[in-house]
């Protein structure tokens, strides 16, 4: 999930909340959200309660969530915005501590099962990826799986700051991804479903990266379609899918295999693409 912000409100409460009720009847391990979970800007202490009281109910039926800050949480009036994020984060709803240092609950590494989930804060440097805490996290990986999750697309679909602010830096992130094995990589930011895949022409697409932007759970959708007009380096970027509704990923892992599947809040599958890591 991701993108659950209101306009003004802090959060689209509506959506969001179908939202969870139609993720409860998934039962799902754990949910990963992708940011900008409130509208921010200012009083982040009074606007964060009111997203994890929505959520409840997924910590209530023992549904760990995990989420990464968006802009509305990073930027603007806020003097101590990241405290105010860690903060919220405490006893049942605790983030790990375990990323670089100046990253506490907002980088951070969790292993569930057979994956490794790593959530990348782009704002305590604005755009950036902390590169070398990362190589270290997929080095020392010893699941098959591993998923990768931040709120700025890698490669720029609508909006025009992304990580591709900085282009050498986002391809060595965008290598390091590869070398490990990574085929997914989910992201915020836009408010629509769009799925790519980035080509990098080495004749085999059974290698390429797929870039997830799923910033779908309440807040305003944008009126956007490709191409895809960034600074994208030597990569073709591919749209598989595109849709602009309110929906959220659900992603199954058996073995090996992955289904990673779209569906809207009618429960209509949009788009579902699978792989398998051996």
């Amino acid at each position: 999930m991701g993108d659950s912000r209101g306009t003004p409100s802090p959060v689209n409460t509506a959506v969001l909340s179908k939202v969870v009720d139609s993720v409860l009847q998934q039962e799902v391990d754990l949910v990963i959200f992708t940011g900008d979970t409130v509208f921010g800007i200012a009083l982040l202490e009074i606007q964060l309660p009111v997203w994890v009281n929505t959520m409840k109910p997924l910590w209530d039926a023992g549904i760990s969530v995990y989420p990464v800050r968006g802009n509305h949480e990073a930027t603007g009036l806020n003097i101590n915005s990241l405290g105010a994020w860690q903060n919220t984060f405490v006893g049942k709803r605790a983030l790990p501590t375990n990323g670089p240092p100046g990253h506490a609950k907002a980088t951070y590494s969790k292993v569930h099962k057979n994956a490794l989930f790593i959530a990348l804060d782009h704002y305590v440097q604005q755009s950036l990826v902390p590169q070398d805490w990362l190589d270290e996290q997929l080095a020392m990986a010893e699941v098959p799986h591993i998923f990768v999750f931040g709120h700025e697309p890698a490669f720029k679909a609508d909006h025009a700051d992304c990580l591709d602010d900085y282009p050498p830096k986002r391809d060595a992130f965008w290598k390091s991804l590869k070398d490990a094995g990574v085929r997914a990589y989910f992201c915020g930011h836009d408010h629509f479903y769009d799925h790519a895949r980035l080509n990098d022409g080495d004749g085999n697409l059974e290698n390429d990266i797929h870039q997830f932007i799923v910033g779908t759970t309440g807040a305003d959708l944008y009126d956007w379609s490709p191409p895809y007009n960034g600074e994208n380096s030597d990569m073709t970027v591919e749209n598989i899918a595109h849709v602009t509704k309110f929906g959220y990923m659900v992603g199954e892992v058996t073995g090996p295999d992955v289904i990673l599947t779209w569906m809207n809040l009618a429960g209509e599958v949009e788009d579902s693409w699978s792989y398998s890591v051996y």
